[in-house]
């Protein structure tokens, strides 16, 4: 396998003991509000234990994302280093890995290569998740009737999927 395509080959962050020593580790526990919405941070997160939901508090509370072992939140300003974009709270107690920009460059200095990999799997969920939101708002924007059946019959596939990964 040539160099440039080991980096494309997906991460799984809690299987990596080089990537979990980087972290930091944390106890949650129900309810616990992870960080808020508008929250200045640039900290990367994945889910070793527990459920917890992503939620975007502008106006009336709507949950955007239920995430489980091995998601991971916290991209978006990860990569930005900017002000959260929604609250992320504990549903049932677990546990959370965390690591800081600072602690990913350390990290990519001993270990480049395992970095990229993590940084192309990250790109590969954030793709995946604009894709997801460009087809909810196609749904949303277009009332054709074969459009919804269409997107309707895709939703539930990509939810039998993480039913079948929890």
């Amino acid at each position: 396998m040539y160099r440039d395509e080991i980096f494309f080959k997906p991460v799984s962050f809690l299987e990596e003991d080089r990537f979990i020593d980087a972290c930091s580790s944390r106890a949650t526990k129900e309810q616990e509000v992870i960080f808020n919405q508008g929250a200045s941070s640039s900290d990367l997160y994945v889910i070793k234990s527990g459920s917890f939901v992503v939620s975007d508090s502008r106006g009336k509370e709507l949950v955007l994302a239920a995430l489980n072992r091995g998601d991971v939140f916290g991209e978006m300003a990860f990569f930005r280093s900017g002000i959260r974009s929604a609250a992320v709270t504990c549903v049932t107690p677990g546990e959370v890995l965390s690591i800081s920009r600072k602690s990913f460059r350390e990290f990519h200095d001993n270990y480049p290569d395992l970095a990229i990999r993590v940084a192309c799997t990250l790109a590969g969920m954030l793709s995946d998740r604009l894709k997801h939101a460009d087809a909810t708002l196609s749904l949303l924007s277009d009332d054709s009737d074969l459009r919804q059946r269409y997107e309707i019959r895709r939703l539930i596939k990509e939810l039998k999927v993480s039913i079948r990964k929890q």
